[in-house]
């Protein structure tokens, strides 16, 4: 038996259905390589389609990919203030690695961030084969092609393999160490089942050395597997566990001889108790911060069925957890163990929005188990769960199409609009952190967001991003749009779900003197970023959870 052989399994065509049929079937399911590489595929496309039109970019992913840059040059990873150890490596080498080998440019920072796209939705379709392979060891076929096919439409999931975040690396490192847990709980004496729980556990171990907090995905339910039901044996459970601690361990090794594990320790102390919600700098408790409810009410017309798998992740979870099979009990308690994670970061600590990620994830493959753990019991569900999966199917496909196909790319398009039409010139203030980052390099622009450091610095141009700005986001505030919209007039329009409208202002020096008079847009608010929840440091690298 091989690492994607089917366990056994009731069969799973219909009684009813006619033999040339069932015989198709039966052949399609005797390759489940070839059906997790066609899903992978048919992923891929679909995250292609809007990679670069469809997705605004955010400071994150310019921060990210420089920290690659700097492993492709051979240093630590490094932004512009210094070290950075908030995020262990995992990823950036992965990022230098590609850097080196396709021997990409890293001068422009925001060229570098749609260059590195192309790899995250590489690795976000390499998830949805991985969550197939998964679940249909545990469950079957058709629920491995429902859950693989919502994970290649679910719009939270699009949103985070389209951009260049930590999340999409750490969750393929994930799905694999599952993979091989549960091929080792299908048959735990075929092959040589030290190696494989201890490459189990090296897999785990790659997702914690991408992002800490993916400890709750890779770690906790390998312990909680020990004492439910004893899903895995105390014996097996160490050596996963010896296996996941190797890559931190080459990590932190690193950083004591290099003399940096005192900034390290800092960093991590000042992350997890920004995780917690001891500070609360981050996310959306931090003061001034949108509520989540607010979020979540402006964006259930596009994430309604994301918002909906991240409720039932911990119930379908529980369910799954129930089962006599311990595979579907490894799954089930992965999903328990984030959705509970998901809220207690929503009521107490540092919930940003693409942390959910994972939690979909989880529910996805939590969700096709438990139902196929409920038709196993209750046959006669089966037509009523067919046709609620085939359903909200049908409601994440269409989401995500919607999604896929929109446009969100304004600072893209303002940067086009500029390199032929802004006068060579011109000073142009920016308003929020993700433009600051995005033209640092560009003489013309610079971090004034109130009508003071405007007049200061010569400025007679203002480029502005609405949404932000009204829910208390970026650099500039409300009173700085309002006068604008009053007095300036506008060059550039772009508008998109995540900045709202994308303005090019040019005001006359005579209006912009008597707004400095009076104190228009000043002082400005503590630099906060869209796309983070947080950046206390325009410069100074992501200022969120480890």
């Amino acid at each position: 038996m091989t690492l994607v052989d089917q366990p056994h399994a009731p069969v799973e065509a219909a009684s009813g259905s006619r033999p040339g049929r069932a015989g198709a079937w039966r052949r399609v399911t005797s390759m489940p390589l070839l059906v997790a590489a066609t899903l992978a595929a048919l992923a891929f496309a679909v995250r292609s389609v809007g990679l670069t039109r469809g997705f605004e970019l955010w400071i994150d992913e310019m921060h990210y990919a420089d920290l690659g840059a700097s492993i492709s040059r051979g240093e630590m990873p490094a932004l512009a203030d210094g070290p950075f150890f908030l995020h262990p490596p995992g990823f950036f080498l992965l990022e230098g690695a590609v850097i080196r080998l396709l021997d990409l440019q890293t001068a422009d920072s925001m060229d570098l961030v749609y260059d590195l796209r192309w790899l995250t939705a590489a690795l976000g379709a390499l998830a949805v084969g991985l969550a197939f392979l998964l679940v249909r060891r545990v469950a079957g076929t058709w629920p491995a092609v429902w859950a693989a096919a919502v994970l290649v439409f679910e719009p939270f999931v699009l949103r985070n393999n389209s951009r260049v975040f930590l999340e999409t690396p750490a969750t393929v490192a994930v799905l694999a160490g599952l993979l091989l847990l549960a091929r080792h709980l299908g048959d735990r004496d075929q092959g040589r089942p030290r190696l494989r729980l201890f490459l189990a556990g090296l897999l785990l171990g790659l997702a914690v050395l991408t992002k800490d907090v993916f400890a709750f995905y890779a770690v906790a339910p390998v312990l909680l597997a020990v004492v439910w039901r004893r899903t895995i044996p105390f014996r097996d459970a160490t050596t996963v566990l010896l296996g996941v601690v190797v890559p931190y361990t080459a990590y932190l090794a690193l950083l004591w001889g290099t003399g940096y594990l005192g900034l390290w320790t800092t960093a991590k102390v000042g992350g997890f108790l920004r995780l917690v919600g001891a500070e609360q700098t981050t996310g959306f408790n931090a003061p001034g911060a949108p509520s989540l409810v607010e979020r979540l009410l402006d964006q259930a017309q596009a994430y309604g069925t994301s918002y909906l798998l991240l409720l039932l992740c911990p119930l379908a979870g529980l369910v799954a957890a129930a089962s006599s099979r311990p595979g579907r009990r490894l799954v089930g308690l992965t999903a328990v163990v984030m959705g509970s994670l998901g809220a207690f970061l929503a009521l107490f600590g540092t919930l940003e929005e693409h942390f959910g990620y994972p939690v979909v994830v989880a529910g996805a493959t939590a969700l096709a188990v438990a139902g196929a753990e409920v038709v196993d019991r209750r046959p006669s569900l089966r037509k009523a769960a067919a046709v609620v999966s085939s359903v909200l199917l049908a409601a994440v496909a269409s989401l995500g199409l919607s999604l896929a196909t929109g446009d969100d790319d304004g600072f893209l398009r303002f940067r086009a609009w500029a390199a032929t039409e802004l006068p060579a010139d011109a000073r142009v203030g920016v308003t929020n952190d993700t433009s600051v980052r995005a033209f640092r390099d560009d003489d013309r622009f610079g971090p004034w967001s109130t009508a003071e450091q405007l007049e200061e610095n010569g400025a007679r141009y203002v480029l502005t991003v609405s949404l932000p700005t009204e829910q208390g986001y970026a650099r500039a505030r409300p009173d700085l749009l309002e006068w604008l919209e009053d007095n300036g007039t506008p060059l550039f329009r772009d508008v998109g779900p995540t900045n709202g409208e994308t303005v090019l202002w040019s005001v006359d020096q005579d209006d912009l003197t008597s707004a400095a008079d009076r104190g228009v847009g000043g002082p400005p608010p503590p630099p906060l970023d869209a796309g983070t929840a947080g950046e206390p440091v325009p410069e100074g690298g992501d200022g969120g959870t480890p």
